[in-house]
């Protein structure tokens, strides 16, 4: 893993442009927190879920079948 070479002054740098878009721009409460990504991430994560349960399901009675 690869390390900055002047870490004090990259860290200067991000607050210094921290500060300064703060001044400029106003962001709203949905710009600034992600809330239609992180519920759209977990509508299709609970889909990915559900699929997952119904192709164990499948394969389960599958096997419990073949007995």
């Amino acid at each position: 893993m690869q390390t900055p070479a002047f870490p004090t002054l990259q860290s200067r740098d991000k607050n210094f442009t921290n500060r300064g878009s703060d001044r400029t721009s106003s962001t709203g409460f949905f710009e600034a927190h992600p809330v239609g990504e992180v519920v759209r991430s977990l509508f299709f994560s609970s889909i990915l879920w559900m699929l997952l349960a119904i192709v164990l399901y499948a394969v389960y009675s599958m096997v419990l079948g073949s007995r």
